[in-house]
């Protein structure tokens, strides 16, 4: 049976798929590294004074001395499709060759005539009469970019590679003055349109920061980011061994999904949640397909559908996310619903998993080694993944853990390891442990006797489903003295 709603962690946020209190900072969004002034140039060496100086042999500041024109922003040089496709092909070139197709019209160097347009020579009349009717004409939208969208790009360019409003608004933002922070912010987008800046404009409106709180506002500028088009280039990064980082848009549209799921400021709406984590999920943030299948599974907002469920599992897992690796073995174990039970396979991404130390998953393996489902059973190696396992919060391997330590065998017995063990599967909701716990307080192993405190871990374990709990309770009761029962009276009696 599987324990309760799955948890997505993501730095500072924790979303459990409840109606919970809102934090919506998964992680916070790096600062920006401010570009450093270039250190001056050693003198050159006597015997290299000679050397011919290569022209403009110098490093661009732009990445592999060619500038790109966005062909989705530029006004006639979309050669294949006005929806940036050509942008999507000659990047595949460069990528699979190594560089950029000089003869791609939508290339150009920043060191060409039309290229810095900082630079003298660079052209300062920006739109000429020849470039202007090119474009009103559209009779250069078929033969490639023109000198105005050289221009435009080289001139923005040069605008982003001298600008410091971002790193300005960064300054105020970590000396706490919230609103120059937030006036720096806002001139920022407004002149560049960063990513970054309108994301802490949001969070200063959603904390309250140098403004009043504003749901209203802060999810304004939230669509800003989460809303623009999915560069098919560049889908969002994901490694397994960090799979809480996110980009700036996938973590604005989380908080998105976040506020709509818990009702933040506005009224709580599941459906609308829904839709953000998928498009989460769509630009590749990999958690967010898990989330998406927890959704459907417990049917949270919307009918449960263990098709969907699965779905959205498995698209994680097959990029290495373990929760969700975890989660395709948990259904395949038994089979749920119209999909057959194929143990075999779930032994596989529980081992999968496993190797990212998912704690279930570990405890899966353990079990296994122990059982001989699977595997040859090898009772040496199920300790070891069950002791991995506990370590890592699993109550089930907890409370074997404790099990091996009162039995004594692989491990020397150990009533009080034991005892300290039942304890914390116990509090982790572990029914067999609880009911292990009070049985030693009954019988005072490990530690002083305590019919009370048996009372309440016997207590604890009906609680949890143990079926011989309530007959435990019984027997106990027949055994405590009438303050002991005035005690556990006391302890359950309800709150006024």
């Amino acid at each position: 049976m599987r324990q309760g709603i799955a948890k997505f962690h993501a730095g500072m946020c924790a979303l459990v798929i409840v109606a919970t209190p809102l934090s919506v900072w998964a992680q916070t969004t790096p600062k920006p590294a401010e570009p450093k002034a270039a250190a001056p140039a050693s003198p050159a060496p006597a015997d290299e004074v000679t050397d011919v100086t290569v022209f403009l042999k110098r490093k661009s500041s732009i990445p592999e001395q060619n500038m790109r024109i966005d062909t989705r922003t530029a006004s006639s040089c979309g050669f294949i499709g006005s929806d940036g496709s050509s942008d999507y092909i000659a990047d595949y070139i460069r990528e699979t060759t190594g560089t950029y197709d000089l003869n791609d019209p939508n290339n150009f160097s920043e060191n060409s005539p039309l290229g810095d347009a900082s630079r003298e020579g660079g052209g300062t009349d920006f739109f000429d009469r020849q470039d202007r009717s090119a474009d009103e004409t559209g009779s250069g939208a078929s033969d490639g970019c023109t000198d105005t969208d050289r221009r435009f790009a080289a001139g923005r360019a040069t605008i982003l590679r001298r600008d410091k409003t971002i790193y300005q608004a960064f300054d105020f933002f970590d000396q706490k003055k919230y609103p120059e922070a937030l006036a720096m912010f806002k001139t920022a987008y407004n002149k560049i349109g960063y990513e970054d800046a309108a994301f802490y404009i949001a969070r200063m409106y959603l904390e309250g920061l140098g403004t009043p709180k504003s749901p209203k506002d802060a999810i304004f500028w939230l669509r800003k980011v989460a809303e623009q088009p999915v560069n098919m280039r560049r889908p969002h990064p994901f490694d397994p061994k960090n799979p809480d980082y996110m980009e700036t848009r996938a973590e604005a549209t989380l908080t998105l999904a976040k506020i709509y799921l818990t009702g933040f400021g506005v009224p709580r709406d599941p459906k609308e949640a829904l839709k953000w984590f998928e498009k989460a999920a769509s630009i590749g943030f990999v958690p967010a397909s898990k989330i998406v299948g927890d959704i459907f599974y417990y049917g949270n907002g919307v009918p449960k559908d263990l098709n969907k469920a699965y779905k959205n599992y498995s698209e994680a897992a097959k990029y290495g996310y373990a929760p969700a690796q975890y989660a395709v073995g948990q259904i395949l174990e038994y089979g749920e619903g119209s999909i057959k039970a194929d143990p075999n396979t779930a032994l596989g991404w529980f081992r999968e998993a496993a190797k990212a130390k998912h704690p279930g998953a570990m405890y899966k393996i353990a079990v296994a080694y122990d059982s001989g489902e699977g595997v040859a059973a090898d009772p040496q190696k199920a300790l070891i993944f069950y002791k991995e396992a506990a370590i890592g919060g699993n109550a089930d391997a907890q409370n074997a853990i404790g099990t091996y330590f009162y039995q004594g065998g692989l491990l020397p017995k150990d009533d009080v390891a034991a005892r300290q063990w039942f304890e914390v599967a116990a509090r982790n909701g572990q029914a067999d442990a609880a009911f292990n716990l009070a049985v030693m307080y009954t019988k005072g192993e490990g530690g002083p006797k305590d019919l009370v405190k048996a009372y309440v871990w016997f207590m604890a374990a009906r609680v949890h489903g143990h079926e011989n709990a309530t007959t435990a309770l019984k027997s106990i009761q027949s055994q405590m003295t009438d303050a002991e029962k005035a005690e556990v009276a006391k302890l359950f009696a309800p709150k006024s």
